[in-house]
C-alpha cells in the first residue's frame, strides 16, 4: 500500500539502511557505495530497491515490474500493467484530488503531490519450464519518493545511479509511428561484413554516400582524453571523436566503435530501427518490425539448422553468437516490435 510522501509497504522515508534491512527482513546483497556511504540497495526477494540520500536516509523506493509488489493507490494497481491503462487511471485520480499529473521522460506520469513516478519497461513472462522470456508488451514499474525528491525525482544523483545500474533502455516517450512493411526497403544481411548498402569499416563520408547522400539528423561524440582524468596526458583533452550517427530517412543508427593509429572513425555496427528502419533479412528471416517473440522463434530454428549458439545480453537482447546479429526491441505504445543490430567482429569483441 502506498502512503504518499510517507512510504510504501513496510518502508518509511527517512529510515536508515539498517532499519530498511529490518523492515525488509533481509540484508541487501546488492548495492552501490560512494565515499563510504550507501547510495542504494536492491532487495531481490522483494523486487524493490531502496535509494538513500546524502545522510544515508531513505529518500526513494524503486519497484520492479517483474518481481516487485503490486503497489496500489486508492484501489488502482500501479505496477505490472499496460502503461496506457495506468496513465488513464492516474489521470482520473489526479483530477479527483485536484492535483497535477505531468508527463515524464518515459512518456508516463509523475504526480509530485504523491511522490509517484511511473516508468515503462519491456514485459517478461515465465515459460512452461519456469524461465523468464521476453514478451511483446510494455508494463509499468514505479519510483516512489518522499517530499524532498517529489518535484524532480530523476534529478537526484543516487536515483540516476540506480536507474543506470538497472540497465534501462533510453526512454522512448512517443509518439511511436511505425513505417508500414510495404514501405520498408529490403536489406540483405551479410554477417560480420555489412547490411544493405553499408559495409563495416566505412568512414562517415562513405556511410552518408551509401545512404544516398543523407545528412545525419544527430551525432554523438566523446572525449577520449578528458581533462582531469587519469589518461588526459595520453592525448589532447580537447579531442572529440564520433561514436554514433542517426539517419532518420534511412531509419538506421550507425556506430563507430574503434579507431586505428589515430585514424577513424570506422563503421563497426548498424542498428535497423524497429519503427522506421529497413527490413533486414538474414537468410530470408525478416528481423525488423515484427513481434519480438516471433523473431526469436525464427532465430532459434535458424540456430538449430546451422549449429550455432545464442548469447543473452544483460539487456535481454538475443545475439547469434559469432555472427554479430542481435535482436533488439523498440517501443510502440503498450507493445514492442523487433529491431536488429548488425556488427563487425571487432564490435562484439570489444
Amino acid at each position: 500500500m502506498l502512503e504518499p510522501l510517507v512510504g510504501v509497504g513496510p518502508l518509511r522515508f527517512g529510515m536508515s539502511p539498517e532499519q530498511v534491512n529490518t523492515a525488509m527482513g533481509e540484508d541487501a546483497p546488492d548495492g552501490v557505495f560512494s565515499g563510504g556511504q550507501r547510495r542504494w540497495s536492491r532487495y531481490h526477494q522483494h523486487g524493490v530497491s531502496a535509494i538513500f540520500g546524502s545522510r544515508e536516509q531513505l529518500v526513494a523506493v524503486g519497484v520492479n515490474a517483474i518481481y516487485g509488489p503490486l503497489v496500489r493507490w486508492e484501489g488502482v494497481v500501479l505496477v505490472d500493467r499496460a502503461p496506457s491503462e495506468v496513465r488513464a487511471d492516474i489521470g482520473r485520480l489526479a483530477l479527483r484530488h485536484g492535483v497535477e499529473a505531468v508527463p515524464n521522460v518515459e512518456g508516463e506520469r509523475d504526480v509530485p503531490a504523491w511522490g509517484v513516478s511511473v516508468g515503462a519497461v519491456q514485459q517478461w513472462l515465465l515459460d512452461a519450464e519456469g524461465f523468464l522470456q521476453r514478451g511483446n508488451g510494455m508494463v509499468t514499474d514505479l519510483l516512489v519518493t518522499g517530499s524532498d525528491l517529489a518535484e524532480d525525482p530523476h534529478g537526484e544523483q543516487n536515483v540516476a545511479s540506480w536507474r543506470s545500474n538497472s540497465r534501462r533502455r533510453t526512454p522512448e516517450p512517443g509518439p511511436w509511428p511505425v513505417r508500414p512493411e510495404r514501405e520498408r526497403p529490403r536489406w540483405e544481411c551479410v554477417p560480420l561484413v555489412g547490411v544493405g548498402p553499408l559495409r563495416f569499416g566505412m568512414t562517415p563520408e562513405q556511410v552518408s554516400a551509401a545512404l544516398g547522400g543523407e545528412t545525419p539528423s544527430s551525432r554523438h561524440t566523446y572525449h577520449p582524453y578528458p581533462a582531469g582524468s587519469l589518461w588526459e596526458d595520453q592525448g589532447d583533452p580537447a579531442e572529440e571523436r564520433l561514436i554514433e550517427e542517426r539517419f532518420e530517412a534511412a531509419g538506421v543508427r550507425v556506430h563507430y566503435p574503434w579507431w586505428e593509429q589515430d585514424r577513424g572513425p570506422f563503421l563497426g555496427a548498424v542498428t535497423a530501427l524497429g519503427r522506421s528502419g529497413p527490413q533486414v533479412l538474414l537468410d530470408g528471416i525478416p528481423l525488423v518490425g515484427r513481434p519480438v517473440t516471433a523473431v526469436e522463434a525464427d532465430i532459434l530454428g535458424y540456430l538449430k539448422d546451422n549449429d550455432l549458439g545464442l548469447r543473452l545480453q544483460c539487456s535481454g537482447d538475443q545475439e547469434i553468437y559469432g555472427l554479430g546479429v542481435t535482436v533488439r526491441a523498440a517501443r510502440v505504445g503498450d507493445s514492442v516490435i523487433s529491431e536488429a543490430r548488425l556488427g563487425a567482429e571487432q564490435w562484439y569483441e570489444e
